[in-house]
């Protein structure tokens, strides 16, 4: 692994370089990597002083091996001196830091090493990735395991973790008479009340929280992290989404009236957890003073299905949340046995709703939300919704990426606030990130593609600097000039607007059209002056066309158009900028009641690379795309319209001599719903319900309108 091991991002290289030389018993180039990778994480933020604590059990490890060697001493009163001389070493944000990486589950660890190993155990050799995991896994134990039992006495006599009064079982009664579980991290001789910091987290990990926690506390803040009921201690059915809003009311109540506060709280946290603010703000406790939601789910806006199509991911995130008490994430790593599940039931036929019995373990939660395919009230009702929207008066910080796949969930929370509350104080950041990399750091590379240096910053210090600024009085953190803030890729500078609107002075208008320029159709800036068509058909009953999936790249040198159609422009004189979300209307007329599309959008640079400029092609239910709320089936054999409206926010230098690429293709996947056209529920549709394919007019009257600053 270390001979042939190469990574464009150094952080990346450096991290798992120092696995394997760990695993490889080579313990001196292993601190030397973590070293260099440390020094790669203080340039990015030099006032971050807790950094140092990050890599803590793996370099006294590897220390302590050297030592064992060297003066021919136990491993364990080598450890012990190493650990005490290091820790003493480390600054005190850093030495409280470190105490939270000896937590891990060790028996998860186990269960999941064994798992790898099994996977491969009728193998003479295994893929370089599989290899990657298992050097990874195997450390994650081998080191725990041995250090876990020594340090965690040896912590428990740090001083600096004796400044802190940390509570990881607190127990908080709702209205209704529920219990949360909580974990609290306070000052201990603190004589004065302090703003806090809550965090509403469904991934219980007692690790992971005291995490969320200490680096709250690090800050000057008082810092809770309370599991969603059912998780920990809380002896309730856990029901993801269901009770949030409720029980975080509840819960900021309660922090409230604790001794320790001075009566301001703020929240943040991604992903799901961006989802729980945005169920705290559903009714908004006096006492909460602002929320940072990082890449949120939209809840039935973008997850469990986008645009009102089911993902198959739900079923396999949804064990991961309520297999145990905790999070599974031994089942949740098992990617064979995801992919070949979506597989059997892609080929089988057989209608999504019988899904989480072809995996083997039937969910009710499953079952539960695929009786809602429409934006109902069992989804409204978790969120704000519509005039909810109106009452939001407290300062808002999204954050989201161009390639983040809860993106469209961040930005429809970020324009229902602005529609329904003219006066909103919410501020957008957004820019070349991903999932992860917008809630923590960003990844240099991200799918092949370099972002910007400008792009590179450190995601959770600027969430401390908007707390600081909005609890505490200080300064609004600089990168936040106006309201809209945006990273422009290729220009390599960050943007600011007052409303997406002034965001751009022109729009691109292209119509799709029926003649073919190599293996493309045209896209020109003209309507047609006589209504013509392309012709599509799609064989349902054809299970060999999207089994294998492609890599995920930013930037390719050949074009995934399955089941689709591609469009091209002509070559651009003069170089501009994407600015926003690109819109429009497809006409189309089918001999079905319904279908499913995507769509996507690329740049093809004059040396003829497709770059991907939408985090992922956005789907549309055609019988949706007027209402998430309301159903409308299409008449067979008529020319409808169907709205592109929903489409992902990105922003691009176009250089001169670049083309634009329109992907326009029709949804057959074993990770999607399969919408067969009857007009039934899609739950409910079988292989036998695409006996007859689906047959497609493209009419060149479509149009495709993106937002454009040149």
């Amino acid at each position: 692994m270390i001979a042939v091991y190469k990574e464009g991002d150094k952080r990346t290289y450096f991290d798992n370089l120092s696995r394997y030389q760990t695993v490889a018993e080579q313990y001196t180039d292993a601190i030397k990597s973590i070293d260099s990778l440390l020094i790669l994480l203080k340039k990015l933020d030099t006032t971050d002083k807790s950094i140092g604590g990050v890599y803590f059990q793996f370099q006294t490890f590897c220390a302590a091996k050297l030592m064992e060697t060297e003066q021919r001493v136990t491993f364990q009163d080598a450890y012990h001196s190493t650990f005490v001389r290091m820790l003493e070493a480390l600054p005190k944000e850093a030495a409280l830091n470190a105490g939270i990486f000896f937590n891990f589950n060790l028996l998860q660890l186990h269960d999941q090493l064994y798992s790898l190993l099994n996977k491969q155990s009728d193998k003479d050799s295994i893929s370089f990735n599989d290899a990657e995991m298992l050097c990874s896994i195997f450390n994650l134990f081998n080191v725990n395991s041995q250090v876990q039992p020594l340090a965690v006495p040896l912590l428990a006599q740090g001083k600096e973790r004796k400044k802190y009064i940390i509570d990881d079982s607190v127990l908080i009664r709702t209205r209704d008479g529920a219990t949360v579980e909580a974990t609290v991290i306070r000052k201990r001789d603190m004589d004065y009340k302090l703003p806090a910091i809550f965090v509403f987290n469904i991934y219980k990990n007692s690790q992971g929280d005291e995490s969320i926690a200490i680096d709250a506390a690090i800050k000057g803040y008082v810092a809770i992290v309370a599991n969603t009921r059912g998780k920990g201690l809380s002896p309730q059915e856990i029901e993801p989404f269901e009770h949030d809003a409720k029980d975080a009311y509840d819960i900021i109540d309660w922090i409230s009236k604790q001794s320790w506060s001075n009566g301001k709280v703020g929240m943040f946290g991604g992903s799901y957890l961006g989802f729980s603010q945005w169920a705290a703000v559903k009714t908004v406790h006096p006492a909460l003073k602002t929320i940072v939601p990082q890449v949120a789910v939209g809840i039935g806006v973008d997850y469990p299905m986008q645009n009102n199509v089911f993902m198959s991911y739900m079923l396999r995130w949804i064990h991961y949340v309520t297999n145990s008490k905790e999070t599974d994430q031994v089942d949740f790593n098992r990617e064979d046995h995801w992919d070949s599940t979506f597989k059997k039931w892609y080929v089988s036929g057989k209608a999504y709703r019988s899904l989480d019995t072809i995996e083997g373990r039937p969910s009710k939660i499953f079952q539960r939300w695929l009786i809602h395919p429409s934006y109902d009230n069992y989804w409204q009702n978790m969120v704000p919704y519509k005039s909810d929207f109106s009452k939001i008066n407290i300062p808002v910080l999204t954050v989201t990426g161009y390639y983040d796949a809860d993106q469209e969930g961040a930005m429809y929370y970020f324009n229902q606030h602005h529609l329904y509350n003219k006066k909103a104080t919410h501020y957008l950041l957004i820019g070349p990130y991903n999932h992860g990399g917008a809630q923590y750091l960003p990844s240099s590379v991200l799918g092949g593609y370099r972002i910007d240096s400008v792009a590179n910053i450190n995601i959770s210090n600027l969430v401390f600097q908007w707390f600081d600024f909005i609890l505490k009085d200080s300064a609004r953190p600089a990168i936040l000039k106006d309201k809209i803030n945006y990273e422009v890729m290729g220009a390599n500078e960050w943007r600011h607007a007052g409303t997406l609107s002034k965001m751009n002075n022109d729009t691109i208008t292209l119509y799709l059209s029926n003649m073919r320029v190599s293996q493309d159709y045209k896209m020109e800036a003209k309507p047609y002056p006589t209504l013509e068509f392309i012709r599509q058909e799609v064989d349902f009953e054809d299970r060999k066309d999207t089994i294998d999936d492609r890599p995920w790249r930013i930037s390719d040198s050949s074009l995934d158009n399955s089941n689709g159609l591609s469009f091209v422009s002509k070559p651009f004189n003069k170089p501009f900028e994407i600015n926003g979300s690109f819109f429009g209307e497809l006409k189309a007329s089918i001999n079905k009641k319904d279908m499913d599309v995507s769509v996507a959008i690329y740049e093809l640079t004059p040396d003829e690379k497709y770059f991907r400029l939408l985090g992922r092609s956005t789907l549309i239910r055609a019988s949706y795309s007027k209402s998430r709320v309301q159903r409308q089936l299409l008449e067979p054999g008529k020319m409808e319209t169907i709205p592109i409206n929903n489409s992902y926010f990105t922003s691009k230098k176009i250089g001169a001599g670049s083309r634009l690429v329109f992907v326009l293709a029709v949804n057959k996947s074993k990770d999607w719903q399969i919408n067969y056209g009857t007009g039934k529920d899609v739950s409910d549709e079988t292989i036998d319900d695409g006996k007859i394919p689906l047959q497609i007019k493209w009419y060149n009257s479509s149009v495709i309108k993106i937002p454009v600053l040149k």
